[in-house]
């Protein structure tokens, strides 16, 4: 008796298809993640395991990366001084100093090029602060979920801000804040006896300025964050300029190493408008 349509065994694709998804081997559903407001304990240690095994992972391959370019930034900041004073030598009292300090200029290198790693993770490990607290139907529900809406899409150019602010500062200490100090620094003293500077001393302190002078220049994205969560307003922002001249003045004061009050005041400048750019930033927030 011929077997019917019904009976024929299937062949080619299909049957490799019925095969894979036969009794025998069911496949493996994918468990779903967990919703933030309901995670345990110890699922948020998970998270937060994973997210810095993540970013160190980030820290590790950025550092290497940047350890074949340790020479060339080495003799960037040499040049910066070489640019003051052309006869200035460096000199390594250590054993270990020379690789200490390839090493330390890496490591910093490192951080910067995965600081946008760095940043995402650190936002998505609170991101259960996003999730609306109260339920459908409440009063404000409707309000409130417009609002982290607003959040989650502005988070989308806020991390290159963030890093494209940093950057800007680095730049900003390298060009116009070290050169008056490593001038007067090396100047200082001249004639009575000849300066030989560590190295690793010197790039310390050009790291130490260059990294507080990158987070200064953050304040327009911390002001334009605090209007966004709805911390404070623009208006209210506007009316602390007095205390932001003030506040200018001593950033100055902090981040350029050289004691000249001059410098000090053409550096608070810049850094006073940083402050009216937060305003401008935290207009558009609202």
């Amino acid at each position: 008796m011929a077997s019917t349509d019904t009976e024929r065994k299937p062949s080619g694709l299909k049957a490799i298809r019925i095969r894979r998804a036969g009794p025998g081997k069911p496949r493996k559903e994918k468990k779903p993640k967990p919703v933030a407001s309901q995670m345990t304990f110890f699922e948020h240690l998970g998270e937060l395991r994973n997210r810095l095994m993540w970013s160190a992972v980030a820290v590790v391959i950025c550092t290497a990366i940047a350890w074949f370019f340790s020479g060339d930034l080495l003799n960037a900041f040499i040049d910066r001084a070489k640019i003051e004073k052309p006869d200035v030598h460096f000199i390594s009292t250590e054993l270990v100093q020379n690789f200490s300090v390839y090493f330390e200029l890496s490591l910093q290198a490192g951080l910067l090029l995965a600081s946008p790693v760095l940043v995402y993770h650190v936002l998505a490990f609170l991101a259960p602060a996003l999730e609306p607290e109260s339920q459908p139907g409440e009063a404000g529900y409707d309000e409130e979920v417009k609002m982290l809406g607003s959040i989650r899409r502005s988070l989308v150019f806020f991390i290159p801000l963030v890093a494209l602010f940093f950057l800007g500062g680095i730049a900003f200490a390298y060009y116009l804040v070290l050169p008056p100090a490593i001038h007067f620094f090396l100047t200082v003293g001249q004639g009575q006896f000849d300066a030989l500077p560590s190295i690793k001393s010197y790039v310390a302190l050009l790291a130490k300025v260059m990294f507080w002078s990158g987070l200064v220049f953050e304040l327009p994205m911390i002001m334009f964050l605090l209007a966004k969560i709805r911390v404070v307003s623009w208006q209210r922002m506007a009316k602390f300029w007095k205390w932001a001249l003030v506040l200018s003045l001593v950033a100055a004061a902090f981040i350029t190493p050289s004691p000249e009050i001059f410098s000090q005041a053409i550096i608070s400048i810049p850094v006073y408008g940083l402050f009216w750019l937060g305003v401008l930033f935290a207009r558009f927030a609202s």
